[in-house]
């Protein structure tokens, strides 16, 4: 079905916006279901070949899609709603996770987690130091050498960072996200439509005069 819809949506561009992610086979069936009832056919292959036939239903299939786009923006909002709401409650497990395992290694004394921090930082700076000592004593290395110095650093940064967010925590993306989902309650509708008129190449407004004027 997502080839015919991406094939429909040549005559309303602003499909395209609507299709992506977790909600593309609601919005499809919504899209085919329009195109359906416009040309009055069984099925979205009927559907698809007379409005690439006739003009005047591609054009009757575009406002129809116009005026159904606050629908189809809503079922973006809705999907998209409930995956940003489970990635918020899955920050808040791992937040809770690590608090926990602050709070047994401060009653057990238990002083693995911030040797392994120090342990962690030390070994950073010092890989770091390396790799620029090696750069401006210009010492003949070979190019794996330097690639494998840089993975070190990736992997030490990302322990580092853990170390980090597991001593002081990380609230920044869950409350990001929360942010979202309080735009989406508020007017799920606005919001999508801000969303997709920024990354929107043609608006629906747009389009409509192109096809009307080739009628005439």
């Amino acid at each position: 079905m997502l080839p015919i819809v991406l094939a429909l949506a040549q005559f309303a561009p602003q499909i395209a916006h609507w299709i992506g992610g977790s909600q593309a086979e609601q919005v499809a069936q919504k899209v085919v279901n329009i195109a359906q009832t416009v040309t009055g056919t069984n099925t979205p292959e009927q559907a698809l070949a007379a409005i690439q036939a006739n003009p005047d239903l591609a054009y009757r299939f575009q406002e129809s899609i116009v005026e159904s786009q606050v629908d189809l923006q809503r079922i973006a909002a809705d999907v998209e709603k409930t995956r940003i709401t489970a990635n918020v409650e899955t920050a808040k497990t791992n937040a809770a996770d690590r608090a926990n395992a602050r709070q047994m290694a401060l009653t057990e004394h238990d002083h693995t987690p911030r040797n392994l921090a120090y342990l962690y930082t030390v070994g950073l700076f010092l890989v770091i130091g390396a790799h620029f000592w090696l750069l401006f004593a210009r010492i003949p290395v070979n190019p794996v050498a330097f690639g494998v110095l840089g993975n070190i650093e990736g992997v030490l940064i990302a322990m580092v960072l853990g170390a980090k967010e597991f001593f002081f925590g990380s609230s920044s993306t869950a409350t990001k996200q929360a942010a979202v989902i309080t735009s989406f309650a508020t007017d799920p509708d606005t919001h999508v439509t801000t969303q997709t008129m920024n990354g929107a190449p043609m608006s629906a407004q747009a389009t409509l005069p192109t096809i009307a004027n080739d009628k005439s």
